[in-house]
């Protein structure tokens, strides 16, 4: 019996999803996934469904996509952007799919509005074009005029459309497990992370306020650059469903012919396009991942508008610090800081680089050597990359993955513009920037105040966990099983971690020491040479031991 359908509401739905993925061929997946009670029909009909036979399955993979809805479609949107997990014909057929639906009824969107502010259309707009000017999966827009005149677009969320998409954001995280626990090929992926991180995606998405909130970041970011605009918004006519906001007026980033005619440098547009996305990138750790043309818009002036902030991604400091470690070992050909970097970045596993991903590792950096810095191409890059990571069985996380896609995107955008514009040689200023950031003595301060707090944690810890884990052994309770290839391993492994434990016990000793005699000297007012001799014998001791210690797990990295 297949467990994981426990709602009856759901029952529905997953019916009509075994029988799209019949229709198109995938009946044995079906099976598989033991999906085949569902659909009524004996399994040697499943198995026996014949395929469309013009399409081949990489095509029929996209079709049946298409048939399940906006949910499936926006999940094929974002596995396009991951060679590391799918073949390259996938991919492939997968970044045809387009994010356009008919519109929904123009009344049904003016209800909405209304009852989203409680107040009628013509109270909240002079002028609201019922037919929208475009639509997509998830809403449409609508051109609108504000009491004062002002004219907005009015993004409008497609009725019943949340829940519909909580529905198959539960479905497929049930068929992510299913499809780990039973299917060969799956069980390499951490399915299940992958399936949140786009359920996480899209839930965001859905969510307009979110939305505004992220286009008055970007506003903020940007309000001295006189090269892009962001659309103001308005709040008062904006809700979780209904978002309203300033409206530009130019000309698509991809529209060549309109470019020309208008006069636009394009190498000039092509390098401040690319510009502005390496500047939220490496100075803001904040940046539009949704790059694609129909959100650029160039304006007067040659100024860049920018619109839809539903897609945006965030990086922290380690993964900042593991990027710039990665690209500055692929210019400076160097294979050991590469695999450092994407040790830093969770692509490997530390210290689970074996000889053949070495090797790998190596002639992947050797094909930068000798090649000007204008020639290296981020999409070749990445793609290279992610092929060696496949031969592995190796992931790029999430929002690592989501980076890489928004550097290619926007090299492809601004290639268009100018077939000479190169990521590596624009950004080259920016990651020496972010380097001398990173570097400057406050920073480090910071890290080694980050550093000796945790330090100082673990101290005062070690004895609880010491007196645990002997009371576990005295018990019974603590068994450790290991094969014979890893015990000169494991061996090395506790002769370092009773060394750093040991030294631990050390500086926590002086730690206790100073303190003991610091309440001391206060409390008893036991002052002279002394004193003052253990208490500096004291904390150069805590001193010279947390650097020791530091130093020995710095080896163990």
């Amino acid at each position: 019996m297949w467990p994981l359908v426990r709602q009856a509401r759901h029952l529905g739905r997953y019916r009509e999803i075994a029988q799209v993925l019949v229709h198109h061929g995938f009946g044995y997946l079906v099976d598989q996934l033991g999906l085949s009670g569902l659909l009524s029909l004996p399994r040697r009909v499943i198995l026996r469904a014949p395929a469309p036979p013009p399409l081949g399955s990489a095509a029929r993979l996209r079709e049946a996509l298409i048939e399940l809805g906006p949910t499936f479609v926006k999940l094929g949107q974002a596995l396009s952007t991951r060679p590391d997990l799918l073949p390259a014909d996938v991919v492939a057929e997968l970044s045809k799919l387009q994010d356009t639906v008919p519109p929904f009824p123009g009344d049904q969107a003016v209800a909405l509005i209304e009852a989203t502010f409680n107040r009628p259309l013509d109270q909240l707009f002079i002028a609201f074009d019922r037919q929208p000017f475009a639509a997509a999966s998830l809403g449409q827009v609508h051109a609108a005029v504000l009491p004062d005149g002002t004219q907005v677009v009015v993004k409008v969320q497609r009725p019943d459309i949340a829940s519909r998409i909580q529905t198959d954001l539960a479905i497929l995280a049930d068929l992510a497990t299913l499809a780990q626990e039973r299917l060969a090929f799956a069980a390499q992926y951490n399915l299940s992370e992958i399936v949140w991180e786009f359920s996480a995606m899209l839930r965001a998405e859905l969510d307009y306020v979110r939305e505004g909130r992220n286009a008055e970041r970007f506003r903020q970011m940007f309000c001295t650059n006189p090269h892009i605009y962001i659309p103001r918004v308005y709040w008062e006519y904006t809700g979780s469903r209904i978002l309203t906001t300033e409206r530009i007026v130019g000309v698509k980033l991809n529209d060549m012919a309109g470019l020309r005619a208008a006069g636009v440098d394009m190498s000039r547009l092509a390098r401040a396009s690319l510009d502005i996305t390496l500047e939220e990138i490496f100075t803001h750790g904040f940046f539009h991942s949704d790059p694609h043309p129909g959100n650029f818009f160039v304006l007067d002036g040659d100024v860049l508008g920018v619109v839809d902030f539903g897609q945006v991604g965030t990086l922290d400091h380690a993964t900042m610090q593991g990027l710039l470690w990665l690209m500055g070992a692929l210019v400076n050909h160097d294979s050991q800081g590469l695999l450092r970097s994407l040790e830093r970045l969770e692509v490997i596993p530390r210290r689970a680089a074996n000889l053949a991903l070495r090797r790998d590792l190596e002639r992947f950096v050797e094909g930068f050597v000798d090649r000007p810095l204008g020639l290296i191409s981020a999409r070749e890059t990445f793609d290279g990359l992610t092929t060696l990571l496949r031969r592995h069985r190796l992931t790029i996380p999430g929002p690592l993955a989501t980076l890489l896609k928004t550097i290619v995107m926007m090299e492809g955008l601004g290639m268009q513009l100018d077939p000479n514009l190169n990521v590596f040689a624009a950004a080259r200023p920016y990651i020496q920037r972010a380097l001398r950031e990173q570097m400057n003595p406050t920073a480090l301060g910071a890290q080694a105040l980050a550093g000796g707090r945790e330090l100082g944690e673990l101290a005062f810890d070690l004895p609880i966990q010491i007196s645990q884990t002997l009371q576990h052994l005295n018990d019974g309770e603590l068994r450790i099983q290991t094969r014979e290839l890893e015990l000169r391993r494991l061996a090395a492994a506790l002769i370092g971690a009773a060394n750093r434990l040991a030294l631990a016990l050390v500086v926590a000793a002086f730690i206790v020491g100073v303190a003991a005699l610091v309440i001391a000297m206060r409390a008893l007012d036991w002052y002279g040479v002394l004193p003052w001799t253990l208490l500096f014998i004291g904390i150069g001791g805590v001193i010279t031991g947390g650097i020791m210690l530091t130093l020995a797990l710095l080896r163990r990295e």
